[in-house]
């Protein structure tokens, strides 16, 4: 059996270790933050906390990734990248029920060929994931090395006074998988999550579906902020002052 790696350590270590204890891990999410900003608007937190995680024998699929590698990693420590976005820019997009079984896909490949690493799936925006359950159950039953994401894009919702938003992550219940719903704008959250479910991928523990609400809007509504923080990196500098661990050169 192969030796762990420093980067397998590292990364498996990271499940115990929540991010609010390490003020290095805290610094460099609100550098990228701040760095993803601009290409990425409200969706940075989601970025960043879902794939600092990747190591170079995972897969990454995506849509319309941009310069993601090149922000998010080092030079040759970037996993391999499949941008789904169409080639024809006046074409649709994929939905993410097509990314996920795409991305299970490729995952299904791994296992049999008996290929280290995962296949995390950054599936865009989700209203739905009625068309995504057969597959996420295939994926559950053969134990894909798989991790989903999705983004719920809260500002679109049209809410009855006193109305909670439903989690996405509930409509996939009894098909054996985890599924677990996360602030977007929190990207100590997502990291959290996400560690954990690579791990389970990463050990033979199946797939997993992480809902990301999030809302794109300038500003959050108040009946909105107990499920979205809204400025991730104003969030984050606010989190290393309340622990004491910013810095000035931080900016």
């Amino acid at each position: 059996m192969p030796t762990p790696s420093s980067r397998h350590l590292k990364a498996h270590a990271a499940v115990n270790t929540p991010p609010s204890r390490n003020p290095e891990l805290m610094r460099r999410m609100y550098t990228l933050l701040t760095k993803c900003r601009a290409p990425f608007p409200t969706l940075e937190a989601a970025y960043v906390g879902a794939l600092m995680g990747l190591l170079p024998e995972d897969t990454l699929t995506l849509s319309h990734g941009g310069p993601i590698s090149e922000i998010l990693f080092e030079k040759d420590q970037a996993p391999e990248l499949l941008d789904f976005a169409p080639l024809d820019p006046k074409s649709p997009g994929l939905d993410a029920a097509a990314q996920i079984a795409i991305a299970a896909g490729y995952a299904l490949d791994r296992l049999l060929r008996h290929k280290p690493g995962l296949v995390l799936a950054f599936a865009g925006e989700a209203t739905s994931l009625a068309a995504a359950r057969e597959t996420l159950a295939f994926a559950a039953t053969h134990r894909l090395p798989l991790v989903a994401v999705v983004q719920h894009n809260m500002g679109k919702l049209k809410l009855e006074k006193g109305e909670s938003p439903q989690d996405l992550s509930h409509e996939i219940l009894g098909a054996g998988l985890a599924g677990i719903t996360v602030d977007g704008s929190d990207a100590m959250a997502v990291y959290r999550v996400i560690q954990e479910a690579m791990y389970r991928a990463r050990h033979d523990g199946g797939p997993s579906l992480i809902e990301c609400k999030t809302c794109r809007k300038t500003s959050v509504p108040k009946h909105l902020r107990p499920w979205v923080q809204g400025d991730a990196v104003a969030y984050m500098e606010q989190q290393l002052r309340a622990r004491n661990f910013w810095l000035e050169e931080t900016r």
